[in-house]
């Protein structure tokens, strides 16, 4: 492998202990008979390890300096495509997956934005196991009444069962990050039916708008006050309730019935 400049301004922070490897790709459900998308080759130690256990790897890298050690994987995988090229710019109705497995280091500087879409795909994917920072792990996770939970807690969560697979110490990574990092595995449920999801989303957002006031101080400006009264009381949460109080479940109850008021 040729020796690799690191780039701070792109997150790079790579794996290479074999051990963790497998078992990233062991947490990520991966078997002979899955397509896997990985998005971050980086050195490509990953990437050989999903080539190997998957029956198709699809995997994107931005830097272009990596080019020839991942064409030498390439040259040795024939179950292995790479894209030289921005994740966030794909189409990925282009790769016309069906039950695919994501299995990827994200940086931490793109965690979200490369998350969403992911969610915005995500008919596309039977399980999404993604490696970030362990604080924003803890918030995918959070539960109501918790310092952690927000806005990308409801929203994931009323889409995935969301998990943390494992802890990766600082240590791990080449070069070391100043965090901790999490596996995060979200696997898609059928728990709730939310009609228009784009309108859920802004929902969840306005709701958290201000922490510290109250759900209704929150909401007031986009529904009648009265309404959202009407509908904390049906859903037994008192009339100063704030958004960190309300759970998943009732948050798209409250959705729903603020939509048909």
């Amino acid at each position: 492998m040729e020796k690799i400049n690191y780039k701070k301004s792109l997150g790079q922070n790579f794996l290479y202990d074999t051990n963790l490897l497998n078992a990233i790709a062991s947490d990520g459900l991966v078997d002979k008979n899955c397509t896997v998308l990985e998005i971050g080759a980086g050195a490509g130690t990953l990437t050989k390890v999903l080539c190997e256990r998957a029956k198709k790897v699809v995997s994107f890298e931005i830097d272009l300096s990596l080019k020839p050690t991942l064409d030498e994987l390439k040259n040795t995988y024939e179950n292995l495509t790479i894209y030289y090229q921005d994740f966030m710019d794909f189409d990925l109705n282009t790769l016309k997956f069906k039950d695919a497995r994501v299995v990827a280091n994200i940086p931490y500087y793109i965690t979200t934005p490369i998350i969403f879409k992911l969610v915005e795909s995500k008919e596309m994917f039977k399980s999404i196991l993604v490696l970030i920072q362990k604080e924003v792990a803890e918030r995918f996770c959070a539960k109501p009444q918790t310092k952690d939970y927000g806005i990308t807690s409801v929203i994931l969560q009323s889409l995935f069962n969301v998990k943390i697979t494992r802890i990766v110490k600082k240590e791990c990574f080449t070069p070391s990050p100043k965090v901790d990092s999490a596996l995060v595995l979200l696997t898609p449920h059928q728990k709730y039916e939310i009609d228009n999801f784009e309108a859920f989303k802004k929902f969840v957002h306005t709701a958290f708008s201000m922490r510290r006031k109250t759900l209704i101080n929150n909401l007031k400006n986009d529904f009648d006050k009265q309404k959202i009264i009407d509908g904390l009381k049906i859903f037994n949460f008192k009339e100063n309730a704030r958004p960190e109080e309300i759970d998943v479940k009732n948050f798209i109850n409250l959705f729903k019935f603020l939509k048909n008021a």
